[in-house]
Formats: C-alpha cells, structure tokens, sequence
C-alpha cells in the first residue's frame, strides 16, 4: 500500500513540476470549464463567473462578481471502458486487494488505451477572483496523454499548466437596455513537456505505457521518472480580445480572438532533476540527478481561434427568478471554416450547442451538441460550495466519427458566486 501511495504521489509531483501541453497536439491552453463542456462546448456569448477569462473577457461585468478558493477537479477518459466488469477502475475500487490487483487494473488501463492521439487523466485546482470589471486568476493542471498505436505500443505523455491570468472589460450603455464590452485578457503561461530525445522536441513522449508496470515494480521508480525522462520547459504570454453586445441581458452577441502571440519560447533538459537543479540549486527524491544538462532552445507557435456566438436567457423577473433557462450557439475557429468550401460537416465540427436550466439558484441541469456529440451536466450550488459533474465526447479524429473518446468530470468549488 506503502508503494502504491509512493507511486502515484510520484506521477502527480512529476506533472507538477512541468509546466506542459499536450505534446501530440501543442494548441491553446485553456482549464476545462464544467459548465461550458456540459453546454456542449458554447461559451462565447454565454460564459459566467471563471469562465470568461478564457471564453470571452469582454463578459466580465459588475453583474458576475465571483471568487473560487479554491476549485478542483478530476477528469476520466474513454470512462465507458474504465468502468465495465474487468476495466481499470472496476478493478481498483472492488477487487484492490493487493499488489497482483494494481498490476492487473494497470495492465487494463494500458489496454484501453486507443490509437492516435488521446487523453488518459485530467486533474485541475483554480482560483479566481472577479469584481467590477476586472477578473483575475491562477490555473493549475496535471494531464496524462496518448499517443501512438494503442495499448502496448502507446507512448504517454505528462503534461501540467501553469497559467496567471488577467482580464479587463469596458462596458458602454447606449440607449437603454443596449450594452456594447470590449475587453482584453492576458495570460502568463509556464508549459513543457515529456520527450524521448532533448535534442529532438518533435520526438515527444518519453514513457513507453508497456513500461509502466517495470517502472512501478522497480525499486527506484521515483529516480527512473525524475532522471531519465527528457524535458522541454518554456512559457508565452497569449493575449485574448473580445466583444459582446447585450439586450436587457436576454440576447446577447459576441466574438473573441483568442490566443494571439502565442509562440511559446523553450528549452530542453536531460530530466526533471535536472530542470529542477537549475531553477532551484537542488534535486527531487533521494538519488541524485547527476550532472544537469541542457539541450537546446526553440519555439513553436500555437494557432489562434476567431469564435463567435449567442445566447438567449430568461428575463430576471416574476416567475424567471426562480426558473433561468440559457441557449447557446457558438461557431469556432471561423478563419478555418471559411479558409475553404463550406461544408456541412465542417459546419458541425465547428459547432457549439447548449442549453442550462438552473432551478432556485441551486440546482442546474444542462446539455448540449460539441461537434454533433452530445454532452451532459449538473450542478448543486450550496452557497459557498458548489459541485459539479460532467459527462461529454470529444472527438479526437480528423473527421466525425474517427475518434470519439468519452469523459467523465467532478468539479469542486469553494468560493462565492454572485
């Protein structure tokens, strides 16, 4: 049991100190939203509260006024496998009696593990803080990917984020009833990644997942993770820009620029101790990172998404008070959409839908259309405390139906929202 806590602390403070993307596919970054995700991905027009500081900055307002200390949160993929009789997870929580039982819920997750690229765990903690027309935040991320041709043969990929942000709005009120927000938001992100060879970034990935079981059993897994897994570090300070026009908050049109100037600036390490030496002078674990090498320095850039959306909501008055309902509608990454034929199919790729019934201020059921996969989602508002839960598929595929990876999100959130 001793071993088993020792080794998953290992991978959580491993992520930890790398500030990553995804490796497969280095785009923007942003925190999974809860709310947003269940709504089918829409966010542009209809965010709240957290939200806005990555889906639209210009709808920070003096009518969201928010404060998360802190929000966590934990996210499976392809969960549909995880939980059936024999999966991962059906195997550590009923039949985890011991060292032959991790072994085998390991071996299964390895299995279920698809070709291409793909996400295996998710784990996030934030805190936000928005008043009047100025939103701040700290964003935290600890993600396992894939990579590969599935099982065995998969190459995993750690990844953690790291990313200060703040966001300003400027509201104008013209005529009654009719409010124009431009707003800006910046972000400070640290990011890195695993790789097979420090002198070659396009090599990335580092742990092979059939060797998952050999590191685990070995006596020095912490050192075999620590000193011999290559590194990139690096960081890049995107902007976001958006604009939102509101009727009495009924409808509501917007769009957003988002992730302009992000070339992430990087370099590369010989390990995680070795990352570490140079920040700090000093080394994780009990055994020593050796001599502390660098590789070398490059950068990459991630693209930038024009969206746009709108969302109609229930008037706050008489019987709306106790019953709010909220659609959605975005369209992203309209320069690629337009870049070539509009298709039908390139229409729902790029489609959000969503729709949130919020019952008393308490209660709040959603759904939603990402991409033409259907989302699901709920929230138990209790004051201060807040959870959510997430059901969703994304497609990870070139075109519909390629890939479709399932998930399952819990969301945890102490704060005061407004």
């Amino acid at each position: 049991m001793r071993k088993r806590l020792h080794f998953v602390i290992m991978l959580i403070f491993i992520a930890i100190s790398l500030y990553a993307a995804p490796s497969g596919a280095l785009g923007a970054y942003s925190p999974l939203a809860l709310r947003i995700e269940s709504m089918g991905g829409a966010g542009v027009a209809s965010a709240r509260y957290e939200e806005v500081m990555y889906a639209n900055p210009a709808l920070v307002s003096r009518e969201n006024q928010y404060a998360a200390l802190p929000s966590l949160s934990i996210t499976l993929y392809n969960f549909n496998k995880l939980i059936q009789p024999g999966g991962a997870l059906d195997i550590f929580l009923t039949q985890n009696e011991g060292q032959e039982d991790v072994t085998r819920a390991i071996n299964q997750l390895i299995n279920s593990i698809g070709s291409g690229e793909g996400d295996v765990i998710s784990a996030q903690a934030g805190f936000g803080f928005i008043s009047g027309i100025t939103g701040l935040s700290l964003d935290m991320g600890i993600d396992l990917h894939s990579m590969g041709s599935g099982g065995e043969s998969s190459t995993l990929v750690m990844e953690a984020n790291l990313a200060a942000s703040l966001a300003l709005a400027m509201p104008f009120t013209v005529a009654e009833n009719h409010t124009f927000s431009f707003g800006i938001g910046a972000h400070l992100i640290f990011r890195g990644f695993s790789l097979d060879d420090m002198y070659d970034p396009s090599l990335q990935g580092g742990l092979n997942a059939g060797s998952l079981i050999s590191i685990y059993n070995d006596e020095d897994s912490l050192g075999l993770m620590l000193n011999r897994i290559p590194v990139a570090f690096g960081f890049a300070i995107p902007l976001d820009f958006g604009f939102a026009y509101s009727y009495r908050d009924i409808f509501t049109f917007a769009f957003a620029a988002k992730n302009v100037n992000g070339r992430y600036r990087m370099q590369t390490y010989s390990g995680i101790n070795q990352l570490y030496y140079m920040l700090t002078g000093g080394y994780l674990g009990s055994s020593s990172p050796g001599s502390a090498t660098e590789g070398i320095n490059y950068s990459f850039d991630t693209p930038v998404s024009l969206d746009a959306g709108f969302a109609v909501s229930t008037p706050d008055e008489g019987l709306w008070e106790w019953i709010d309902v909220t659609f959605a509608c975005d369209i992203v990454d309209l320069a690629g959409l337009f870049s070539q034929p509009v298709s039908l199919e390139e229409l729902i790729l790029r489609s959000r839908l969503g729709l949130e019934v919020r019952l008393m201020n308490t209660f709040d059921f959603r759904a939603g259309l990402n991409s033409g996969y259907l989302s699901f989602g709920f929230t138990f508002d209790f004051q201060i405390f807040t959870i959510d839960l997430l059901y969703a598929t994304h497609e990870y595929g070139k075109e519909l139906g390629d890939k479709p990876l399932d998930m399952l999100s819990i969301a945890f959130t102490l704060g005061i929202e407004n």
